[in-house]
Parts: structure tokens; C-alpha cells; sequence
């Protein structure tokens, strides 16, 4: 939005009765255009249809059994965030009836919160009034103290001038238990987005309502996070469509907010740091943000994605598809221009390689001292093709640790490794790749105390697993019309796909004893084929006691016509797989996490 010297005010300013610090925050942004307007009631369109109005919240139905809810799927319920997101919108329209309604949500919305400040969770609310979180056997989403504070601010921010005193008085007294809630819980810089939230909100409502112990938490959780990510030059959830985005938008919020110098410098050197992770990772050839990631929901990119790179461009990075060519008012987006060409014209080959994750911490047990080691993710982008992959990563269904992307903006398609447990991504799996340019050799093992279909929520327990099916899937979607997988012998497979061509061989298997063979099948736009390990009746796995759960794999796109072979060597503990030049070597028998994640070896000449 367009910003404007006049509208920081330099003196002290009463809100509510409260003392506002406008040396740091600005006060409000200006008004919207019409036209801009008009675009916004087209984004709440929705929303408006799911308007309870007697309620004065949003409705929805749940999709499925989560977490922190005790309500099953297929429960009409009224949504908290998504409610108070629509009120704090429907401010910016400047519409009577809208911003009347607005309130409406407002004063919905307050009295869900939990005040009581001898309960753990003061200052959080429920998702639904329907599952408050008094009397629930689900643990409290303490992040709800986060989401929901963000959108109260903004309407603080921008349209104060239309609540009353009282309201004021309230939306105060939710504001500062929120804080509070969100001091004691301390989200350290590796939960990124809401560390970034969490200080946003502390940063503002200590200075609106002149809380210097609230504000002094939220200006010294800035300097935390800039540093943080600076020394580990990145975000924890590394190159992610996902989060990288939902970071982006809360960093916005503070460079549209904090006009402290030192502060914003900060803030603006977080931002710029997105959007060149994603020029970094962007492929022309295909129009893809390429891999590898952690924290991704879709294997291409998406239309709201496309939509964001088209305003936040203005104009000039136009990929085909179905998607409004237009802005999205509230969260006004740009990319650095200096980046834009990045989206636009590559010089290709071309490698990126990018430490993600420092290593910080250590285990030592009775083996001596295990340090943790850095994360490192490698793309090389090919006129035709991108391959990406991370040295350490783990199968958690959000997770692309080796992934290939190819074919046209119109027409994308993209290949994945992946390992199943009963039909589900087994997040207890982790891979170790080492890649020169257009090849990957991978070594997966697993961890006896990971998650199994979450990497933390639902945790192995003593080190046993039942299984009807393990198998490790190689998966292509997109435009698969053209694309096959044929068996070219036992641990071989040769993938095609238009001019692309891949060599996929296993080189090295056994799962307690078991080796695997290839199989091929397909439902949709997804084709796969899968080197299964046991199918068929239920059988447990203490993995604990297994001598060996590990398996050598290895990708080659556009191989030669005679590939050389590779060479396997296993000792006491460890696989190791070596081939021109270069070489992975990890555990073979399962272990504990941090073990599993960081006791391997990578080389490449």
C-alpha cells in the first residue's frame, strides 16, 4: 500500500485512553482506491456467503479429525481465525453496513477467549465456540493467540475511529492477555512463522498500550530473529512454498507497521531474503519453484502462487493458467526488482547450492560426540529439466528431499521419492543425498523413535511398528500423458517423459532381511512405480532389533548409454554407495533421531 510521511505522527497519541509510541509503529495506512476497493469485496466474496448472521461469525464444516479438536469430521461449526480475518478486511472497504458488521464479529469474538489467568492457555481461543477449551481432552493450539491477535491489531490500526469506547476497552484487555500468553510460551526462531507473528504482536501491543515490558519483548525478539536467520541463513522450514509465503505476509504486516529505523532495516532484510529464496529455486523452462523443500503442500505450483508472482511483478512475470491477473489489496507484495529477471530469463546449466540449516547442537552418548550437521540443498537447473536435493531430509508427506521438475508452464510435470506405510508417507524415513548436477545417490534408513505419519504428533512407540505395506514410491504428476515407467531389470527402472529420460536403480536393499522388487500402477494425473518392500498381511517390526533397515538408491536424468555401476560396501554400521566420483555412506541398522539425521557422510568431486 502506498505509504506516506504524513501519516506518522510524531507525537504521543491517546487510543482508548492509552499511550501510543508512534515513534516506532505507524498509526494507520492510508485509505484504499475504489478501484482497490472493489477488488477486496471480490476477495470477501466468499466469505460473505458463509456470514452466519446470526451467529456473526463464519461457518464451515470439518474436513477431519485434527489434533486439537475434539470434534470428529463433518461437524458444522463457526471458525474462529477465518471470522476474525473477515471482520478486520471488511474495516478496509469503508462501508457502513461492512464495517458494522465487522464489529459484529468483533464483539462475537472477544468473549470466546479464555481470561482466566490461572489457566495455562490465558489468552488463547478455540477454533470454534462449538469445541471451547475448557473440558477438552485435545491439547490447546496455543497458536491461536497469534492468529487471532494479528487481525485484532489491524483492526485497532485501521479502524478505530468506529468502535466505541468500550470496545476499545476490550479489544485492549484481549490484546495484552494474548501478548502475555505469547511471552510465556517463548516460540523459539526455528518455528518460524510464528515467531515472526508472536513478535509482531508484542512489538505493537506494547507500545499501543503502553506496556514497556510487552514491547521490550518484541523489539529484542526481532534482533532474536534476524540474527538467527542470518547465522542460519534461512528459515527452518527451508524453500517452502508454504511457509516461506505465510513468513513473507507477517513480514509485511511489519514493514507496513514498524517505522523504527534499526527495526525496519531488520525487518526489510528478512523480506528481500524471501523472495531471493525463490528466485534461487525458480525454473523457467517449466515455470516451477523447484525444490528441495521442507513444508510443502503441492508438488507444483499453485494458482494463488501464480497470482502472487503475477501483481507482485506487476504484471511482468505472467505464467499461463487459471487465476485472477490481478492484486490481492491487503497484502501488496513486490518483488525486489532487481530479482524479476530471475523469473524471466535464465542462463542455464546453472547449480545453486544453499547451506539451509547450520548445525548447532550436539548428542553425546556412550559413542562420544554427535554434532549436528548442516543442511545443505543443491538444484541444477537444465534448459529441460531441474533437479533438486537436500543432503539429510525425511519422507514426512510435506517434505520433497529429491524431486525433478520439467516440462512447460502449460504443461509441468515433476517426479518425487517418497516412502509409504500402509498407503500413508512415513515420516521415520529419512534419506542422505549426494548430488553432482544431473545425478543423486541416496541412502534411506530410519529412525526407531520418529513420527510415523507426523514427524512429532504421533511418535513410534517402543520402537514397533505393524505394517500391512512398506514400500518406497518413485511418483510422477503433472502432464503424465506421455510418461511411463518400464522395469528393466530386478533393483532396475527407466523413466521417460517426453525428451526427458531417468535411470533409477537400487543398488543396495534390506528391511529386516526382506528385499524389494519394482511394481508400476497409476490412478489420475499421478503414474508411479514402487519398489515394495512386504505387502500383503499384517506383520510388526521392532525396529530396534533390526540388524538392517536401509536401502541404496540411485536417479540419473538423461543417463548415458552405458551408466557406470555402483559401487557398494557395507561394514558394521554403515551403507556405503560410491559412483563417478562421488559417494554417500549412512547407517544401516535403525537408531535414535538425531542419530539417524546426522551420523552420515556425503562426497562429491
Amino acid at each position: 500500500m502506498k505509504k506516506s510521511i504524513a501519516l506518522i505522527i510524531a507525537s504521543a497519541w491517546l487510543l482508548g485512553g492509552c499511550a501510543y509510541h508512534s515513534s516506532d509503529i505507524r498509526t494507520h495506512t492510508e485509505r484504499l482506491t475504489q478501484e482497490e476497493i472493489g477488488l477486496l469485496k471480490k476477495e470477501l466474496h466468499t466469505s460473505a456467503e458463509q456470514y452466519d448472521a446470526g451467529q456473526h461469525m463464519i461457518w464451515s464444516v470439518t474436513k477431519e479429525k485434527h489434533y486439537h479438536s475434539d470434534l470428529d469430521s463433518g461437524v458444522s461449526v463457526h471458525d474462529t481465525r477465518s471470522s476474525i480475518q473477515y471482520a478486520a478486511a471488511l474495516f478496509h472497504t469503508g462501508d457502513t453496513a461492512d464495517i458494522q458488521r465487522g464489529i459484529a464479529i468483533v464483539k462475537a469474538i472477544l468473549p470466546l477467549q479464555e481470561k482466566d489467568t490461572s489457566k495455562a492457555y490465558c489468552g488463547v481461543w478455540p477454533y470454534y465456540p462449538e469445541d471451547p477449551l475448557k473440558g477438552r481432552k485435545a491439547p490447546v493450539d496455543y497458536n491461536w493467540a497469534d492468529f487471532m491477535s494479528v487481525s485484532l491489531i489491524d483492526i485497532v490500526l485501521n479502524g478505530s475511529s468506529h468502535l466505541d469506547e468500550n470496545l476499545k476497552s476490550q479489544i485492549k484487555e484481549a490484546l495484552i492477555l494474548a501478548a502475555r500468553s505469547i511471552m510465556k510460551r517463548n516460540v523459539k526462531a526455528d518455528y518460524t512463522n510464528i515467531c515472526i507473528m508472536g513478535t509482531y504482536v508484542c512489538y505493537v501491543v506494547g507500545r499501543l498500550y503502553g506496556q514497556p515490558g510487552i514491547s521490550n519483548y518484541g523489539q529484542h525478539k526481532l534482533a532474536y530473529f534476524h540474527d538467527y536467520t542470518k547465522n542460519s541463513k534461512g528459515f527452518t522450514e527451508y524453500n517452502s512454498p508454504t511457509y516461506t509465503i505465510v513468513a513473507m505476509n507477517e513480514l509485511l504486516r511489519m514493514k507496513q507497521t514498524i517505522i523504527n529505523p534499526t527495526d525496519k532495516k531488520m525487518v526489510d532484510e528478512l523480506y528481500a531474503l524471501c523472495w531471493r529464496m525463490i528466485a534461487r529455486h525458480f525454473h523457467t523452462g517449466s515455470g516451477q519453484w523447484c525444490g528441495p523443500n521442507l513444508r510443502a503442500y503441492n508438488d507444483l505450483l499453485t494458482p494463488e502462487l501464480k497470482q502472487l508472482f503475477f501483481y507482485a511483478s506487476k504484471g511482468k512475470v505472467h505464467l499461463p493458467g487459471d487465476y485472477p491477473r490481478e492484486a490481492r489489496v491487503l497484502e501488496p507484495h513486490e518483488i525486489p526488482t532487481a530479482l524479476i529477471p530471475a523469473f524471466l530469463h535464465q542462463d542455464l546449466p546453472r547449480i545453486a547450492v544453499d547451506t539451509f540449516m547450520v548445525g548447532a547442537f550436539q548428542l553425546r552418548n556412550t559413542d562420544g560426540v554427535l554434532k549436528a550437521k548442516d543442511i545443505v540443498g543443491k538444484l541444477y537447473v537444465h534448459p529441460q529439466y531441474a533437479l533438486a536435493s537436500v543432503n539429510q531430509g525425511y519422507l514426512w508427506n510435506q517434505c520433497r528431499p529429491l524431486i525433478a521438475d520439467w516440462g512447460t508452464p502449460e504443461k509441468p510435470a515433476y517426479l518425487r521419492v517418497r516412502f509409504l506405510h500402509d498407503s500413508y508417507d512415513f515420516a521415520a524415513v529419512h534419506i542422505k543425498n549426494v548430488q553432482d548436477s544431473s545425478t543423486v545417490l541416496s541412502i534411506l534408513n530410519i529412525a526407531y523413535n520418529g513420527g510415523d505419519k507426523h514427524p512429532t504428533i504421533d511418535k513410534i512407540k517402543d520402537s514397533t511398528i505393524t505394517a500391512n505395506d512398506l514400500r518406497l514410491r518413485i511418483e510422477t504428476g503433472g502432464d503424465v500423458d506421455v510418461s511411463s515407467f518400464t522395469i528393466s531389470g530386478k533393483n532396475e527402472l527407466v523413466f521417460t517423459s517426453g525428451a526427458v529420460r531417468m535411470l533409477i536403480r537400487v543398488p543396495y536393499c534390506n528391511w529386516d532381511g526382506m528385499q524389494g522388487h519394482w511394481e508400476t500402477g497409476g490412478a489420475g494425473n499421478k503414474k508411479w512405480a514402487d519398489y515394495i518392500i512386504h505387502s500383503g498381511s499384517k506383520k510388526e517390526f521392532n525396529l530396534a532389533a533390526m540388524k538392517e533397515a536401509v536401502i541404496g538408491l540411485s536417479l540419473i536424468v538423461q543417463p548415458g548409454v552405458e551408466e557406470p555401476k555402483i559401487a557398494v560396501k557395507t561394514e558394521d554400521k554403515y551403507l556405503r554407495l560410491s559412483m563417478k566420483g562421488m559417494s554417500v555412506q549412512a547407517l544401516k541398522k535403525p537408531d535414535d533421531e538425531f542419530r539417524i539425521k546426522n551420523d552420515f557422510e556425503t562426497d562429491s568431486k
